[in-house]
C-alpha cells in the first residue's frame, strides 16, 4: 500500500495479524467437501495502483511452498526482499539491500513482540508489539537518533468478537511534547472470503507493517476521522472485490470517501 493508504491504514488499522494456519483459515471461510484438502492460493503477482503510480511485487516460494523473496518494481525502482525463518518456522529476518529487519518472539508466541531494523549495518528504528490473546494490541514506532531513540508514533486496536473493530493511531508532537490523535478508523467490517495473504506475517512487512497483508478476511467498510485543514471530518472507507472460484480475490478497490482509490490485481498458484 502507497500514499495516501500507506499513510492512513498502516497507521490507523495497523495490524490484525492472526495466529491461525492458511488452512485453518480456509476451512473457517469455506469449508471443503468431506474428503478433500482445502485449495489454498499463494500470491504469485500483485500490482498496486494508485494516483496512476503502479507498483509491481513478485513473489516466489520454495519447494515446501514458504515464501523466500519478493521483486517489487516501483517507479522504475527495483527492490528484492529475501525472507529468513527460524528452526521453528517462524519468519526471523527480512533482507534488502540496504535494510535489514530481525523478528523477535517471546517464547511460545508466533507474533513478534519486537523488530529491530538497520539500515547499511547501522540501527535505524524497531518497533515494539502488544499482542493479547492472538491478536495485536499496540503498535509503537522509535526511530534512532545517534543512540538515542525517540518514540514518534503509537496505534492501539480495539476488536469484537476476535475482530478488529477500530484503531486510533497518535504521533509525538514536539511542540507540546505530547501525542496527539491523527487518525482513527472505527466500525470496521470485512467481507468473509479469504485474504491474498493467507494472513501471513511475511507478506506484511514493508519497513512497516501493513495490516491488510495480513488479516484473514479482506476490508469491507469502515469510517476513518482525521484533521484536513484544520477541521474534523469523517470519511467512509469502502472495499469491492471479484474472486476466483477458491474465493480468494483477482481485482480489489479500497476507497477512502470515493475520492482516493487504491485498485489491486492478484495472481496465484493455487493447490
Amino acid at each position: 500500500m502507497k500514499k495516501l493508504f500507506k499513510m492512513a491504514l498502516i497507521l490507523a488499522l495497523g495490524a490484525g495479524i492472526v495466529t491461525q494456519s492458511s488452512c485453518k483459515e480456509d476451512e473457517e471461510n469455506d469449508p471443503a467437501p468431506a474428503g478433500t484438502a482445502p485449495i489454498s492460493c499463494m500470491p504469485t503477482e500483485v500490482t498496486d495502483i494508485e494516483e496512476g503510480d503502479t507498483t509491481t511485487t513478485t513473489y516466489e516460494y520454495n519447494t515446501n511452498g514458504i515464501l523466500i523473496q519478493s521483486i517489487e518494481v516501483e517507479y522504475g525502482e527495483t527492490t528484492i526482499s529475501s525472507y529468513v525463518y527460524s528452526a521453528d518456522g517462524k519468519l526471523s529476518s527480512v533482507v534488502t539491500e540496504e535494510q535489514t529487519a530481525e523478528f523477535i518472539y517471546a517464547v511460545g508466541s508466533s507474533i513478534p513482540e519486537r523488530i529491530n531494523i538497520s539500515e547499511d549495518g547501522i540501527p535505524y528504528s524497531f518497533i515494539e508489539i502488544t499482542s493479547s490473546n492472538g491478536n495485536i494490541t499496540k503498535i509503537e514506532n522509535s526511530y534512532y537518533s545517534g543512540d538515542e531513540a525517540t518514540l514518534t508514533d503509537i496505534t492501539s486496536f480495539t476488536y469484537v468478537n476476535g475482530k478488529l473493530n477500530s484503531s486510533i493511531a497518535e504521533s509525538y508532537d514536539e511542540m507540546s511534547d505530547s501525542f496527539i490523535t491523527e487518525v482513527t478508523i472505527s466500525d470496521i467490517t470485512f467481507d468473509g472470503k479469504k485474504s491474498p495473504f493467507n494472513g501471513n506475517l511475511a507478506f506484511a512487512f514493508d519497513g512497516d507493517i501493513d495490516p491488510l497483508a495480513i488479516t484473514p478476511e479482506n476490508l469491507a467498510s469502515g469510517n476513518i476521522v482525521t484533521v484536513i485543514e484544520s477541521q474534523e471530518v469523517t470519511l467512509p472507507i469502502t472495499g469491492t472485490y471479484t474472486y476466483n472460484e477458491n474465493n480468494y480475490p483477482i481485482t480489489s478497490r479500497q476507497s477512502i470517501a470515493n475520492l482516493f482509490n487504491n485498485d489491486k490485481t492478484y495472481k496465484y498458484n493455487c493447490k
